[in-house]
C-alpha cells in the first residue's frame, strides 16, 4: 500500500500541511478558530468546483463531438511521386524558359 506513490504523495501533503497549521497556531499566534474556517471553506470550494465540473462535462463532450479538423483530410488524389515530379517538370520549363530570354538579346541603339 505505501509503495503507491498517490498514496505517499497523499500521506507526505499531509503531514506537511499539519505542520504548518502546527507551526501557524503555535507560533504566529493564529486563533486555531481561524484555521477551522480555512479548512471548512476550503472543502466547500473543492465540493464547488466537482459540481460544476459534473455540469460543465456534458457541454465540453458536446462540442468535442465533431470530429476534430485533421480527421477531415484527405489523402491526396495522386501518388507523391508523381506530384514530385511534376514540380520536377515545371522547374526544368521555369529554367528553359529563363535560357530563351538570355538568348533574345536586344537590339543595341544605334550610336549617335
Amino acid at each position: 500500500m505505501l509503495k503507491d506513490p498517490l498514496i505517499r504523495r497523499f500521506i507526505s501533503a499531509s503531514i506537511f500541511s499539519a505542520a504548518f497549521v502546527w507551526v501557524a497556531v503555535a507560533y504566529f499566534d493564529v486563533d486555531p478558530e481561524v484555521v477551522w474556517v480555512f479548512l471548512i471553506l476550503s472543502f466547500g470550494f473543492v465540493g464547488s468546483l466537482i459540481v460544476v465540473g459534473l455540469f460543465l462535462a456534458p457541454v465540453v463532450r458536446l462540442f468535442n463531438r465533431e470530429p476534430p479538423l485533421l480527421s477531415k483530410i484527405q489523402e491526396p488524389t495522386e501518388p507523391i511521386e508523381q506530384i514530385e515530379q511534376i514540380e520536377q517538370i515545371e522547374q526544368i520549363e521555369q529554367i528553359e524558359q529563363i535560357k530563351n530570354m538570355e538568348q533574345i538579346k536586344p537590339e543595341d541603339p544605334p550610336e549617335s
